[in-house]
């Protein structure tokens, strides 16, 4: 059901100008002046840097034996090869792990390796090496274990079989103080690496190891695949700068003209065939039909889509994949309605952070409603499948919340715990969730203030409504591919007047927006912005933040602003009286009293009649009061559009009864 109250927005936190810096980028790079801000809000002070940044090619990725251990690891690949020893790659079932484990397969096989690959089941064996499938595996006289994207973390295990089996572990996460006795390690974050660039992912990594063996055997730099590495690099949100930057840019070409078979079948059942494939469609598009096979069957399917070399199975495994995700978004979005209501129902219990828990709540989604109940309520937020009286809980946090350190703070009514400051896991008991519950509100009580509570927006720049054209949006289209660390530009128009609202979408929960440019109309969209319709009236002075993109329609192309943030200049305390809701009461009794009576009525009738005297919004929140006194019945019909039913009611209605009206009215206030 919609809702009344105001939408509260976000705190915006402007970049400042960067004058000296900025104009010595426009005159060096030839760039325009909004380039150059934009580089420098990016932290790119120098020529150097910028030239990097915007023309680096794959001439520029660093030499992969830089790489600490990658000399060890080379020589180990080599003895195996040249004995025609089994390697097995073990991977991780999320999509830097699939695309890892797809691309080193890829690369053996065409090495003519006698290579396989073996990924976790995630609910039975989850994240990481486990010692059951390496005893498995080297009961299989298996040579060489390569693991992909998982194994820093992993001493005990890999001490408990290192006397047993060649072991090189590939991974990008942060190294422990123990690092395995493996026979070789390459991860750049771990002690002493000199290796420049800390960013890459685990598949950017495994990248690194086929360029280091391919270099060593032909004496050239390896390229191929690339569009692999993208879709991993993407995936697994990793900083878009240095290196992953040059290797995303040329792997969404690679997508685009010619994709690994896989991927393009991936694509065509994602509906983006023609498209120029953007990171944005890999994080919300492509990739999580890939994490959803993880998430819901086994990862190894993913796999076997990436790695094929037949049209016809890539396409039977894609359209497997795009039902499975399509599974997977059935199974998120009950969890998430029932953990909605949940929230709703516990009232101050919620009202420093979110703890909830379910009954067989499938652990494969548990982040992703973690995620979306952030959005809904930007409150730290733990989401729990309780199984066998064991609960599995995924955390998500907002900007000024270490989540882990809240769950420090309750580290003795937790089974285990990990993560890092805005996302982590936990395992509980059942019958302690109500002690983590308030461990956690007593913890964010403490070091939480009622701002930190309100979202913030990073606005890149100000600009005026004549700012905005198509060669701006060229302009600022050579910092793409955006992603973490290089964030879609995010623009703002400090005060600029309403012209109309539409609502948009089958069920009508998006928001057309048109403004009042100066040089005309400007045209807006905000996805998931019905509660815009209740707030924003024509004519009202807004504040907006917006991303910019392009809109074709029948062959003309405009700019359209992407709203990130809107909200009203002034603030208005409508106020509702008596005769007011008298008056509106006859207005809308008598639409249903008309000859040509309708079974219903929807807000722009009731706003169409209302008194002379009263707002738009003393309107909306009169059909409010209705609803709460039981004279109007609000419900959502077949094409998702919110409606008005006249209900009769005979006893006595009391005003007092309308929470409304208590809280817009002298009487209440």
């Amino acid at each position: 059901m919609k809702k009344v109250e105001t939408h509260k927005g976000k705190r915006w936190n402007v970049a400042v100008t960067q004058e000296a810096i900025e104009t010595k980028l426009t005159s060096g790079l030839s760039v325009h002046p909004i380039v150059s801000h934009l580089l420098a809000n990016r932290g790119i002070t120098t020529v150097e840097a910028g030239q990097t940044f915007l023309y680096s090619t794959m001439d520029d990725l660093l030499d992969p034996f830089t790489l600490k251990g990658m000399r060890e690891a080379v020589e180990e690949i080599e003895r195996v090869l040249a004995s025609n020893g089994s390697i097995v790659i073990y991977g991780d079932y999320d999509v830097d792990g699939i695309t890892a484990t797809s691309l080193m397969y890829r690369f053996f096989s065409r090495l003519g390796a006698n290579a396989s690959y073996y990924i976790p089941e995630r609910q039975s064996e989850g994240y990481g090496l486990n010692l059951e499938a390496l005893e498995y595996l080297i009961q299989e006289k298996t040579d060489l274990i390569i693991s992909v994207d998982c194994g820093i973390s992993s001493y005990d295990i890999v001490e408990a079989v290192r006397d047993r089996v060649s072991m090189i572990i590939t991974d990008h996460h942060t190294a422990p103080p123990q690092i395995p006795r493996a026979t070789a390690v390459v991860n750049h974050k771990q002690p002493d690496c000199p290796y420049e660039d800390k960013n890459l992912s685990g598949v950017g990594v495994a990248f690194k190891v086929c360029q280091a063996l391919w270099k060593r055997r032909t004496g050239e730099e390896y390229g191929d695949d690339l569009d692999i590495v993208a879709l991993g690099t993407v995936a697994d949100v990793v900083p878009l700068v240095g290196e992953n930057r040059i290797i995303v840019r040329e792997g969404l070409r690679k997508m685009t003209e010619s994709p690994n078979l896989g991927i393009k079948a991936l694509i065509e059942v994602a509906g983006l065939t023609g498209k120029a494939i953007s990171a944005g469609h890999i994080g919300f598009t492509l990739a999580p039909r890939l994490n959803a096979a993880g998430r819901v069957t086994h990862a190894t399917r993913a796999v076997e889509l990436l790695i094929t070399d037949s049209s016809q199975e890539a396409m039977e495994i894609a359209e497997e994949l795009q039902e499975t995700n399509a599974e997977r978004q059935q199974i998120e979005r009950a969890i998430f309605e029932e953990a909605y209501q949940a929230v709703l129902a516990q009232g101050t219990l919620a009202e420093q952070c979110i703890v909830v828990a379910g009954e067989g709540w499938h652990p494969g989604v548990i982040g992703i409603v973690a995620s979306r109940l952030v959005e809904a309520f930007y409150k730290p937020t733990m989401v729990i499948s309780i199984h066998d009286g064991i609960g599995k809980g995924s955390c998500r946090s907002i900007d000024n919340c270490n989540i882990y350190d809240v769950l420090c703070s309750a580290k003795d009514v937790l089974i285990q715990f990990g993560g890092h400051s805005q996302a982590a896991g936990f395992s509980v008991k059942a019958d302690q969730i109500d002690d983590l519950r308030n461990r956690a509100s007593a913890y964010c009580r403490e070091h939480l203030v009622d701002t930190d509570y309100i979202p913030i927006i990073d606005i890149d720049g100000i600009v005026s409504s004549e700012d905005i054209s198509i060669d701006l949006i060229d302009q600022i289209a050579t910092l793409e591919p955006y992603g973490m660390g290089n964030s879609t530009p995010v623009f703002a128009i400090p005060d600029i007047a309403v012209q109309n609202l539409y609502p948009m979408g089958f069920q009508k929960n998006h928001c057309k927006i048109v403004l009042q440019g100066q040089q005309g109309p400007v045209d807006a969209v905000a996805w998931q912005g019905e509660h815009y319709m209740q707030e924003i009236f024509a004519d009202d002075p807004v504040k907006i933040a917006f991303t910019l993109q392009k809109n074709e329609w029948q062959g003309t192309v405009r700019p359209q602003l992407i709203v990130q943030d809107m909200s009203p200049l002034q603030e208005q305390r409508e106020q509702l009286t008596v005769e007011g809701l008298r008056k509106m009461y006859v207005v809308v009794k008598n639409v249903f009293r008309s000859p040509t009576a309708p079974k219903y009525i929807v807000e722009r009738e009731a706003l169409e009649g209302k008194p002379r005297e009263m707002t738009p919004r003393e309107v909306i929140l009169s059909l409010e009061v209705f609803k709460e006194l039981g004279i109007l019945q609000e419900e959502v019909i077949e094409d998702g559009r919110h409606v008005y039913r006249w209900m009769q009611v005979k006893q006595k209605l009391e005003l007092h009864t309308s929470l409304t009206f208590m809280n817009y009215s002298q009487e209440g206030s």
